[in-house]
C-alpha cells in the first residue's frame, strides 16, 4: 500500500519557483544593466550570456525540486507505517512510526482538500509524536487503510 504526493504539492513549488525567478530576472537585469552597461557599452552578448547561464541554473533547481518531491512516498510494511523522502544520499530520509508504538492515522479535512482529493496525513503514536504528509494523494482513503492494517495486526498480536 503506497501514496504518493498529490499534483497539488507541486503547485506551490511551481507558482513560488515562476515568482522567485522573475524576481531573480529582473534584479538580474538591473545589475546587468548598471553594471555590465557602464563597462561594456552596447555589448549585448555579455547580457544574452548572462541571462541564459542564470536560467540552466534555475532551471536545474527547479528540476532537482520537482524530481525530489516525485521521490517521495509513505507505504506501510511489516515493521510499520513511513514515509520516504529525499533524492540525495545526504537529504534521503525515512521518518515513520513503527506498529508497535502506532497509535492511529488521521488526515484533514477541507474545502479544497476535498476538492481535489489530497490530504494532510498525521501518524501518530502513542508517546505524542507525530509525522506529518501534507498533499498525499487519497490520503483520507489511505489513512483508513492503514488504520484498519493497525486494527488488524493488533488482533494478531493478541489473540
Amino acid at each position: 500500500m503506497v501514496a504518493r504526493i498529490s499534483w497539488l504539492g507541486y503547485v506551490q513549488y511551481i507558482v513560488i519557483g515562476i515568482l522567485f525567478y522573475l524576481f531573480v530576472m529582473s534584479s538580474a537585469f538591473w545589475l546587468i544593466s548598471a553594471g555590465f552597461g557602464l563597462v561594456l557599452g552596447e555589448n549585448k552578448a555579455v547580457a544574452n550570456t548572462v541571462f541564459f547561464i542564470l536560467t540552466l541554473l534555475y532551471l536545474a533547481g527547479f528540476g532537482y525540486v520537482l524530481y525530489q518531491t516525485r521521490q517521495c512516498k509513505a507505504f506501510v510494511d511489516k515493521d510499520g507505517v513511513w514515509f520516504y523522502s529525499g533524492l540525495f544520499p545526504w537529504t534521503r530520509g525515512i521518518r515513520g512510526v513503527r506498529w508497535e508504538n502506532f497509535d492511529q492515522a488521521q488526515f484533514r479535512p477541507g474545502m479544497f482538500s476535498w476538492m481535489f482529493c489530497t490530504y494532510t496525513v498525521y501518524l501518530k503514536d502513542r508517546y505524542g509524536g507525530t509525522v506529518v504528509i501534507k498533499n498525499l494523494y487519497n490520503g483520507r482513503d489511505w489513512s483508513s487503510a492503514v488504520n484498519d492494517v493497525a486494527l488488524g495486526s493488533t488482533k494478531k498480536i493478541g489473540g
